[in-house]
């Protein structure tokens, strides 16, 4: 036990198992409007990487117009999206447990605050967030640590008692950049070498806490 009692999570592949979707929307934006057949795990890793990188590179690889690639990205994306993306398994346990031990749960995410509220609301979890960050905030991208800042500093948060949590090598590196403890989750295993702690399931966090 370390004594972390708020916890900056990651949205997308960390609170929420949103990638498979994600990646199913644009495999079938490719194929119906631009007549390409893309693998659906290869879209998924360049999701993972970020969603602007999966952008522009199917757009720049194909020639594709980005606006009218987005456009048709948020008209297909915007359908049912609460029962396709679910939250990972344990989430809401983990989040549970660190509010009734005192502790405060914050969320900054490059996702927009829209459909961020959409997935929260269906599984009934905004209650466990102190506050929520989003692009529409007007912070710079991770690993830029200006969001994470100002978390701390709004709350007026002792950065030993903070921990971060995402599941990119860029959450990773802005906890590091104004040196607060970090860690990776990966359902699969995967080890990122530069973060504090690494698990596989998110009540796993218990041990850490």
């Amino acid at each position: 036990m370390h004594n972390f009692k708020y916890i900056i999570w990651d949205f997308d592949g960390t609170l929420f198992n949103t990638y498979p979707h994600i990646a199913s929307v644009i495999v079938e934006i490719m194929k119906n409007n631009y007549k390409i057949d893309l693998n659906l795990k290869e879209v998924q890793g360049w999701c993972e990487i970020g969603l602007k990188f999966c952008f522009n590179k199917i757009t720049s690889d194909f020639k594709i117009s980005l606006s009218e690639f987005q456009d048709l990205f948020n008209k297909g994306y915007g359908v049912n999206i609460e029962s396709q993306q679910t939250p990972f398994p344990r989430a809401e346990e983990i989040l549970k447990y660190i509010q009734k031990n005192g502790g405060k749960n914050f969320i900054v995410t490059h996702r927009g605050i829209k459909t961020l509220s959409k997935l929260l609301s269906y599984y009934i979890m905004e209650k466990y967030f102190e506050k929520i960050i989003t692009y529409e905030d007007g912070f710079p991208n991770k690993p830029d640590p200006a969001s994470f800042l100002y978390v701390i500093n709004e709350n007026k948060l002792p950065r030993e008692k903070v921990i971060s949590i995402g599941d990119r090598e860029i959450d990773i590196q802005t906890a590091r950049a104004i040196n607060i403890k970090s860690c990776f989750f990966n359902p699969e295993g995967k080890i990122q070498e530069l973060a504090d702690f690494n698990i596989k399931n998110l009540i796993e966090l218990k041990k850490i806490l």
